[in-house]
């Protein structure tokens, strides 16, 4: 089974875009992430680029986050990924250099269904986002606005599983399975068998 992957990063200021695609053959789906661990990952990505632009001799930072509610799971996450990258933060000391971080969306959507092949499940392409901007004060570039996002392949029938209902940022609107395509396979199945049996009893027949 072939699975499709889009990442998109998108930077204002310095209208940075790095964007990556690639397939790759998988013999299942049973290692899809949930849509909350791909929003995680998402947010690691956005540590990984901050951290980027932080000089190596920087090694503590003054870190805050906006994330509202809704958000304010990916808090601990987001703290303990710079901790990993080098980046401890201390109690507030104001000649640190400031991160501020502001998450504004996150969320899926689910674009057109398809078959996979005539006899094939349903798949859907999915994609995870988060929005917001950020502030680095090591930074000449000022407040930056930022986008990432990652597009993958997934079973109409997995979507529950990899939805979670105390999040609603994670459930999205699944368009419906075409109409044609689900009544033209059991009728070419249909047909299929009749000819064969048809064409069994002619060569008897003979």
């Amino acid at each position: 089974m072939s699975r499709y992957f889009f990442y998109s990063y998108s930077f204002s200021k310095k209208i940075k875009i790095l964007i990556f695609s690639f397939v790759f053959i998988s013999p299942g789906f049973s290692q899809t992430k949930t849509n909350l661990e791909v929003l995680y990952s998402l947010n690691d990505m956005l540590v990984n680029q901050i951290c980027g632009e932080l000089s190596g001799d920087i090694n503590e930072i003054s870190l805050k986050l906006n994330l509202g509610e809704n958000y304010s799971l990916f808090s601990n996450h987001i703290r303990n990924e710079f901790i990993k990258k080098g980046k401890n933060q201390p109690s507030e000391n104001s000649e640190l250099t400031e991160i501020n971080i502001v998450l504004d969306r996150a969320g899926v959507t689910y674009s057109k269904v398809e078959k996979d092949g005539w006899f094939g499940g349903y798949l859907v392409p999915r994609t995870l986002f988060i929005e917001g901007n950020y502030l680095n004060s090591a930074s000449e570039e000022g407040l930056e606005s930022y986008r990432i996002a990652v597009t993958d392949t997934v079973e109409v029938g997995q979507i529950k599983s990899l939805e979670t209902d105390s999040f609603p940022f994670t459930k999205g609107e699944i368009p419906p399975e075409p109409f044609l395509e689900s009544l033209i396979v059991p009728v070419i199945a249909i047909a299929a068998a009749a000819i064969s049996i048809i064409l069994f009893f002619s060569q008897r027949s003979k």
